[in-house]
């Protein structure tokens, strides 16, 4: 799996996605104010991806209370 970061273009939270997303060119949710980004508008953000994984970037450690600013989870409608 290969990831990606991206910065919201309306609220600036950044935020990891899997490439096959970018790759595909699907629009992107952000995690942060529910916005819905175009690949036009972050096709300017993808770089290309260096040999470590995002992971390891994450400066917090995954628990109950930072996991919800840590990784996507959508609510039950």
């Amino acid at each position: 799996m290969k990831l990606v970061f991206i910065k919201c273009t309306k609220c600036g939270k950044q935020f990891y996605c899997e490439t096959l997303l970018t790759d595909n060119r699907f629009p992107l949710h952000c995690p942060g104010c529910g916005k819905y980004i175009s690949y036009k508008e972050y096709q300017s953000q993808l770089q290309p991806i260096s040999s470590t994984s995002v992971l390891t970037r994450i400066q917090k450690p995954i628990s109950k209370e930072t996991v919800g600013e840590i990784l996507y989870i959508p609510s039950k409608e």
